[in-house]
C-alpha cells in the first residue's frame, strides 16, 4: 500500500507536465491515493519557455492532450483523479493549493535547465521545490533535448541517463 493519500501535479500542458502526471498515476496505481491535476491559467496562457503566447490551435492541442491523459487515468485509477483550471500566479497557486488541500506529495514536470537559459526565464519547479509544505517529486522528459549537468561537467550521461539507456 501507496503512503500517499493525495497528489497535487501542476500542469501546463507541456511534455514534462505529462510525464510527471504519468509518474503520479502510477504512484497512486500501487494503493488508494487520488490524483488532483491542477492547471494555472496565466494571462495570456504563456507556454512555459516560450516567449510567445499558445495559438488557439496550440491551446486547444494541448487541452485535448491532457484531457485524453485523464481520461486513461481515470480508468486506471477507478476515478480516483480529477482537474480544475484556476487563474493566477503558478507558484502562489500551487503552494497554496498544496497546503490547503493537505497533500501527500507534489509531482511536478521540469524542463531541468540550469545557467543562463534558467536565470532568464525562472524555474517554478525550483521554487516550489523550496516552498512547498509536503514532499516535491520533480520529473523530466526522458530524452527531452535537455543537457544534464553531470552531461556537461564531466561528458558523460549521469547514472540514472546512462542506465536508462541499457535494455534490462
Amino acid at each position: 500500500m501507496s503512503p500517499f493519500q493525495s497528489i497535487l501535479v501542476p500542469v501546463d500542458g507541456s511534455p514534462p507536465s505529462l510525464v510527471a502526471l504519468e509518474h503520479a498515476i502510477v504512484l497512486a496505481e500501487d494503493g488508494t491515493a487520488r490524483v488532483d491535476v491542477l492547471h494555472v491559467a496565466v494571462g495570456e496562457e504563456f507556454n512555459v519557455g516560450a516567449s510567445t503566447p499558445l495559438t488557439t490551435g496550440e491551446r486547444l492541442e494541448t487541452d485535448d492532450a491532457l484531457d485524453a491523459a485523464i481520461e486513461r487515468a481515470r480508468v486506471r485509477l477507478d476515478g480516483r483523479i480529477s482537474r480544475r483550471t484556476v487563474s493566477g500566479e503558478p507558484l502562489r497557486t500551487i503552494i497554496e493549493t498544496a497546503r490547503d488541500g493537505q497533500y501527500d506529495l507534489i509531482v511536478l514536470g521540469t524542463h531541468g535547465r540550469i545557467g543562463r537559459l534558467h536565470a532568464l526565464l525562472g524555474s517554478v519547479a525550483e521554487e516550489v521545490v523550496r516552498n512547498a509544505p509536503c514532499p516535491v517529486l520533480t520529473v523530466r522528459e526522458p530524452d527531452g533535448g535537455y543537457q544534464s549537468f553531470a552531461e556537461r561537467r564531466h561528458g558523460r550521461p549521469s547514472v540514472s541517463e546512462a542506465s536508462s539507456h541499457h535494455p534490462r
